[in-house]
C-alpha cells in the first residue's frame, strides 16, 4: 500500500513539473497565473515547460517582438528620415534594414518549425494532438493529409 502511494505522489510530481506556468494581466488589470498562455497580451513565463510546443511558441514570441520593435523603430523620426531623396535613393534606412531582418528571422523560424511538423505528420501514420484543454485526440486520415498540405504550403511560402 505504501509503494502504491509513493508511486501515485511521484506520478503527480512528474505530472507537475511537465507543465510551465505563466502570468499574465487582462484588460481589466487583473493578474492571472495559468497553464495555457492567452495569444493576445504579454506573457510573463514563471517555470518553463520542457515541450517543444513551448519552445516553438516561445521563438514565436521572441519573433514578433523584434518584428513590432522593428516598426517601432521606423516609426521614429530621425534626421535619417529627413534626409533629401538623393539620399534615400542611394539605399535602405537601418530602419528598413531591420524590419527586413526581423522578417527574415520569422520566415526562418516558421520554416523550420514547419518542416518538423511535416517531418512528424508524415512520419507517422497515427497522429495525436493535444487540445488547450489538455486532452489528446488522434488526427483522422483526412484531417493528417490536409495538414500535411499545409505544411508543405508553408514550407514553400518560407523557405
Amino acid at each position: 500500500m505504501r509503494i502504491a502511494l509513493a508511486m501515485l505522489f511521484s506520478g503527480l510530481a512528474l505530472a507537475a513539473q511537465a507543465n510551465g506556468i505563466y502570468k499574465w494581466v487582462d484588460e481589466d488589470g487583473v493578474v492571472h497565473f495559468g497553464e495555457q498562455p492567452p495569444n493576445s497580451s504579454e506573457v510573463e513565463v514563471i517555470k518553463k515547460p520542457k515541450s517543444e510546443r513551448y519552445k516553438q511558441w516561445e521563438a514565436e514570441q521572441q519573433a514578433a517582438l523584434a518584428a513590432e520593435k522593428a516598426k517601432q523603430e521606423a516609426a521614429k523620426p530621425t534626421p535619417e528620415k529627413k534626409s533629401t531623396a538623393k539620399q534615400e535613393s542611394q539605399g535602405p534606412s537601418k530602419a528598413d534594414e531591420q524590419v527586413a531582418r526581423a522578417q527574415a528571422e520569422a520566415r526562418a523560424q516558421r520554416c523550420e518549425s514547419s518542416q518538423k511538423n511535416l517531418k512528424a505528420l508524415t512520419s507517422h501514420a497515427r497522429v495525436r494532438e493535444i487540445d488547450e484543454q489538455g486532452n489528446q485526440r488522434m488526427l483522422g486520415e483526412d484531417e493528417r493529409q490536409e495538414r500535411i498540405t499545409k505544411e508543405k504550403q508553408s514550407i514553400r511560402d518560407n523557405c
